[in-house]
């Protein structure tokens, strides 16, 4: 019952957002800027379709709707871009960051949590390390490994690896010590300690970090392409909006929307997916 209960919240809410937007866009009279639903929907369903060739397709594809195709949707369409496979990309780049990611700063955070010591030496350093922006690396991996798909990935391995440290850490550091000295005194040592003791209790933590990661990793990800990608949902929204000048751009504003409402609901879904994966393995953590 509370599960429908919110279920019927989240869409009265949903729904009232499309209806606010849709007046928006009506009083305000500026498709430039903000085009109305109709649009929006028409580049949804040109992006969704099988790539749409332009030339007598194109020319037939582009008569058939009430707003013709701008310049942009054009050059997606020329280009094959589809919204399903640019969203595909992206979410592959997002998967490998976290794969690789989540691990590396697990291994960080519970050295640094469980280790004075080690604590000591790397702190400094890991404080060094999050405060460089991931995107700023991409120049300096070009230098050693060209342009290639490595430029793209290491950037989100590394905005997930810092940004998953300090939950973990936290998680780590802050385990009763009767729970580690009561371990101790049974004889739990090395790998049972760390299983049985440090990740279970530091695991409610941990999760919350997940979402967070997640998030990070869509950001990163969706930068990296925008700068350097010849595909992905970050190339779709620079398709959708092209500098002409330094002072002025021209662009469809309805491509850029639907890339925007595609990647809130492929975030969306993957923190709901995490957040029902992670309330399964802490169920004891509620009670």
């Amino acid at each position: 019952m509370v599960i429908a209960r919110r279920s019927l919240l989240w869409l009265v809410s949903l729904l009232a957002l499309i209806g606010v937007y849709t007046l928006g866009a009506r009083l305000l009279s500026r498709p430039d800027i903000l085009p109305p639903t109709g649009e929006i929907a028409e580049a949804a369903g040109a992006l969704l379709g099988r790539g749409v060739q332009l030339g007598a397709a194109g020319e037939e594809h582009a008569h058939h709707q009430h707003h013709p195709a701008s310049p942009q949707m054009e050059t997606l369409l020329q280009e094959g871009v589809t919204l399903q496979g640019a969203l595909a990309v992206t979410t592959g780049r997002v998967l490998f960051g976290l794969a690789v990611g989540l691990p590396l700063g697990i291994l960080l955070g519970l050295l640094m949590g469980a280790s004075r010591r080690t604590d000591d030496y790397l702190h400094p350093l890991y404080i060094l390390a999050r405060s460089v922006p991931p995107l700023a690396f991409i120049t300096y991996i070009m230098l050693w490994l060209g342009h290639s798909e490595a430029h793209r990935l290491i950037p989100i391995v590394y905005a997930v690896a810092v940004t998953m440290v300090i939950p973990t850490y936290h998680g780590a550091r802050d385990v009763a010590a009767k729970y580690v000295e009561a371990a101790r005194t049974l004889g739990a040592r090395g790998r049972l300690l760390l299983f049985k003791v440090l990740l279970p209790a530091a695991g409610p933590a941990m999760l919350g970090g997940l979402r967070y990661s997640v998030a990070i990793a869509w950001m990163t990800a969706v930068g990296a392409e925008m700068l350097m990608a010849e595909n992905g949902m970050g190339n779709l929204l620079v398709g959708g909006g092209l500098w002409s000048s330094r002072l002025q751009t021209r662009s469809d504003p309805a491509v850029i929307f639907v890339g925007i409402l595609a990647l809130a609901a492929a975030g969306w879904a993957m923190d709901a997916v995490v957040k029902v994966v992670g309330a399964r393995l802490t169920h004891w953590a509620r009670g």
